[in-house]
């Protein structure tokens, strides 16, 4: 069971693959991009970070020499919602210089085709919403090689999927940045500053109006939960209890999310989840990550 890591400095890639990493997923930025169709059109779901989540364009080849110079696997991320055909063009034009990638995420399955012609490996993204065995054998159909399953679904249905396509390769999140809503159903912009969805709803402002027979002291406490676990799940989420049993299941990586976090949290999941792989640990030795229940990506 390999590690996949998220990548927006090329300088982490030799202290992320100490720490345990077998795969980077990264993504990129380009001027043209934006000149030509706007900053509201993303190129994937962290475009509207910039570069403190992804690469220029013009760095890619480089990242992906040095990812493979430490003899790890590099993914690009493409995994917007849906891309026009003009959009599609513009990808026409690139793919030929990642000819090198071990992999491209992606969500529109409208990339398949492009990407089959160049002989690039496709994984479809959470955001392709692969929730059942039927969903995922029409992206089979169309020539997904790999699946990242949703990370809010259960275990159990994540091992019928598997049980029903097991000449696929699957990988489910681990650590880091959980999300209360479906990726495949959020149609808003990834980012605060564009107004997201998300944003707007935890941040906005809460009122109470009490009638006489309000229960006030009920109130507060279901607020200030919400508060909690908004807090808790959102940039703590965890799935350690849960790696025994994906790896019965044959998962073939666990992701670690963060292409915008701090490098120095990322490499400790990493040491966390390949000590884990590894049994050189316990998942009893990690208890202290537990935040009262309120950060677990697979509740039992």
């Amino acid at each position: 069971m390999d590690i996949l890591v998220p990548l927006s400095d090329i300088d982490h890639i030799e202290r992320f693959s100490v720490a345990g990493a077998d795969e980077f997923y990264f993504g990129f930025r380009d001027e043209c991009w934006d000149r030509k169709f706007g900053i509201y059109e993303e190129i994937n779901r962290m475009s509207s970070f910039g570069s403190k989540a992804n690469f220029i364009i013009d760095d890619i080849d480089s990242v992906i020499r040095k990812i493979h110079s430490y003899n790890k696997k590099a993914f690009l991320t493409l995994n917007s919602f849906k891309y026009s055909s003009q959009q599609l063009r513009y990808f026409d034009s690139i793919f030929k210089h990642f000819s090198s990638i071990d992999g491209v995420i992606i969500s529109d399955a409208a990339l398949i085709p492009k990407l089959r012609e160049y002989g690039i490996s496709v994984t479809m993204s959470t955001i392709a919403g692969c929730y059942n065995s039927l969903i995922v054998g029409y992206y089979k159909k169309a020539g997904a090689d790999r699946i990242v399953l949703p990370r809010d679904i259960q275990l159990d249905d994540a091992e019928k999927i598997i049980s029903v396509h097991k000449d696929l390769k699957y990988e489910m999140f681990i650590m880091r940045n959980g999300c209360k809503y479906s990726d495949s159903q959020c149609c808003a912009f990834h980012a605060r500053k564009y107004g997201s969805m998300c944003s707007c709803i935890d941040n906005s402002r809460n009122n109470f109006y009490f009638t006489q027979n309000t229960d006030s002291d009920f109130i507060r406490e279901t607020f200030s939960n919400n508060k909690l676990f908004t807090m808790a799940f959102h940039k703590n989420t965890c799935g350690i209890c849960a790696v025994e049993r994906m790896k019965k299941m044959n998962i073939s990586s666990l992701k670690i999310v963060g292409r915008a976090d701090d490098p120095l949290s990322v490499e400790k999941d990493i040491k966390i989840i390949r000590s884990l792989i590894s049994e050189k640990s316990n998942k009893k030795d990690y208890y202290e990550n537990c935040l009262y229940g309120l950060n677990c990506y697979y509740k039992k």
